[in-house]
């Protein structure tokens, strides 16, 4: 990796712990990113502490001894509260309980910093992304499952308990599809990759999208939000209906938090960046029919987020500037 050594006086790193992938940076004090590394998130909790450890022992070997390594901040894809506790994480396997932040702690010789990654995700925008310069923004990620944020005046706000945050698990439809996290009808199982999925799953079953379930010879159990992606933007019309649902059910979620917060802006950031024209239009298209009192309000902007499958590693090595987070 070359990190452009000469030009470098600081550094920080910053690992994202997703529930399929787990991305560490390095990254300047003037903001440029270093180094990159990803892996698989492996599943078990001393796996993935294990896993941190190596990127952070791979990363730190590749800064010189004049460089200054000021931290270590890890985001991860659940409840994480003020001690750098896992409280609950649905998308990661037996992390519950996982006391990250002081087993992490005790191995290297930087502070640890440790937050929800969509926390990050929301401080890397702000910072240097789609949200800078904006007071109160909604983040929200859209991956395996959906990671939110909420920015106000500036700063991310993390709750009495260090929770806030987790527009994912609101309930859409009680009766609805059952959700990783044990509940039924959460806005996650609808309008996350996982969601796009669940949505086309239901439609294979009873006969629709032909084309798709035909090139994966006949099995449901195959399809992928990629693959519907990918359809759709093919032309594939039974594709497309999916998606058009799939829309429908991230705007009714995002019409929710809007009437709550009354953001500036929501910044979407997961998958469907890289897919945004496909995507994009369609849920800013029906976002206004769901938000009480869109003709007569201000209007709330919706933008892909730029920082892109980094964010939040990215926000994680900023989490040494933050007041509020696990240390």
């Amino acid at each position: 990796m070359d990190i452009g050594k000469a030009h470098v006086k600081a550094a920080s790193i910053g690992i994202d712990i997703g529930g399929t992938k787990t991305l560490g940076v390095m990254l300047s004090e003037q903001g440029n990113l270093l180094a990159q590394l990803r892996f698989p998130t492996p599943p078990g909790s001393v796996e993935i502490v294990e896993l941190v450890l190596s990127i952070y022992s791979e990363l730190s070997g590749e800064i010189d001894n004049d460089v200054q390594l000021s931290c270590l901040g890890i985001g991860v894809a659940g409840l994480v509260d003020k001690t750098g506790e896992i409280y609950h994480a649905p998308n990661l396997v037996n992390a519950d309980g996982l006391r990250i932040r002081e087993l992490i702690a005790s191995k290297v010789d930087v502070p640890v910093h440790v937050d929800n990654d969509a926390n990050c995700a929301a401080l890397a925008e702000i910072r240097l992304g789609a949200a800078k310069d904006i007071g109160n923004a909604l983040v929200v990620t859209l991956g395996t499952g959906i990671g939110g944020a909420v920015v106000v005046n500036g700063t991310v706000f993390r709750g009495g308990f260090g929770l806030a945050g987790e527009p994912g698990h609101m309930l859409v439809d009680p009766n609805g599809i059952r959700c990783a996290c044990g509940a039924n009808g959460c806005w996650e199982s609808y309008a996350s990759g996982t969601g796009l999925r669940n949505l086309a799953v239901r439609r294979a079953e009873v006969g629709e999208l032909q084309d798709v379930v035909k090139g994966l010879g006949g099995r449901h159990e195959g399809i992928t939000g990629e693959l519907i992606s990918q359809a759709a933007s093919g032309g594939d019309k039974e594709a497309i209906a999916v998606v058009d649902e799939y829309a429908k059910w991230v705007a009714i979620g995002l019409a929710n938090c809007a009437a709550l917060l009354d953001p500036e802006m929501i910044v979407l950031g997961g998958g469907i960046v890289g897919s945004w024209g496909l995507f994009g239009p369609r849920i800013c298209g029906v976002f206004d029919g769901f938000l009480i009192g869109s003709e007569q309000r201000s209007s709330v902007l919706i933008k892909p987020a730029k920082m892109g499958e980094a964010a939040g590693a990215v926000g994680a090595s900023l989490l040494g500037t933050v007041r509020g987070a696990a240390q």
